[in-house]
């Protein structure tokens, strides 16, 4: 049987031949996963041998990850601001760019002792109450998501990051069944468009349509969203959404239209529109 020092070399180069960007570091945590270690141990092991089981088991995460199959699907999991979540296709997998909303969330509330309450519209994985919650340790949330199998993610979330006490899990077709005001609105929407989708990476295939895309030219939910706002955030209150930056003017335009005047638009790594957050009042 082939050590893993082999193994190794030999998946970073069928993944290199099949166009895999990032060949050697997914070669690494997919044997990690497979060996159930830290890629820290990784190297520590480098004699080992693989029993027959697990080096089948390697086989078939590299066949998947060659069909394009995100490795985080592939282990159901992924880590988000610091923290560990399960993820499986009924999700989006979290991503670096929504961690700048919830860090913003997170900065805010320490600056204002007043902000206690927060839905989160579209919750997927509830990757971002759960954070919030984890770190803000006065902030109770309610999830709301119109897809059953997501908030079942979102529940084993909030499990895994010992915060379910705190937040309530709603099935909600946006606002439709939210009853009540909240201190802090969050949401990551479906924003991208039917254009932008046909020329995605085939690793995005991969991840639900329903919360990616949007009609509208990618407008859709932005504007249920700035129709409702001012029905569900308390006075003072605070609104966080995820941009699509190719859009983040057309975005901004329809809450200024409405009337907000306290919108500021914070930039991501690359220096695009990423979030936009507005104070109610």
């Amino acid at each position: 049987m082939k050590t893993v020092f082999n193994l190794l070399q030999q998946a970073e180069k069928y993944l290199t031949l099949h166009n895999i960007e990032e060949a050697k570091l997914d070669s690494e945590v997919l044997l990690c996963g497979v060996l159930n270690i830290t890629r820290s141990n990784l190297f520590l092991l480098r004699d080992k041998s693989l029993t027959p089981q697990q080096y089948i088991k390697y086989q078939t995460y590299i066949e998947r990850r060659i069909s394009g199959e995100p490795v985080s699907y592939i282990l159901e999991k992924s880590e988000f601001m610091g923290l560990n979540f399960f993820v499986n296709k009924n999700v989006l997998i979290p991503r670096q760019e929504t961690e700048i909303l919830v860090e913003e969330v997170i900065k805010t509330v320490k600056q204002n002792d007043n902000l206690k309450s927060l839905l989160d519209i579209g919750t997927g994985s509830g990757c971002i109450p759960v954070s919030v919650c984890k770190y803000c340790p006065d902030i109770s949330a309610v999830a709301a998501d119109i897809s059953s199998a997501a908030l079942e993610v979102a529940k084993q979330n909030a499990i895994l990051n010992n915060v379910s006490a705190k937040i309530i899990f709603k099935k909600s077709d946006m606002f439709g069944d939210i009853s009540k005001k909240f201190d802090i609105i969050t949401s990551n929407p479906p924003y991208i468009s039917e254009r932008e989708f046909k020329t995605v990476q085939k690793e995005l295939l991969f991840e639900p349509k329903e919360a990616l895309v949007a009609s509208d030219d990618g407008l859709f939910f932005y504007k249920i969203i700035s129709d409702n706002l001012k029905n569900f955030l308390n006075e003072n209150g605070f609104a966080f959404f995820e941009l699509n930056s190719n859009i983040s003017n057309k975005i901004n335009g329809l809450f200024e239209n409405k009337g907000y005047k306290n919108i500021k638009i914070i930039k991501d790594y690359s220096g695009l529109d990423r979030v936009l957050v507005i104070q109610n009042g």
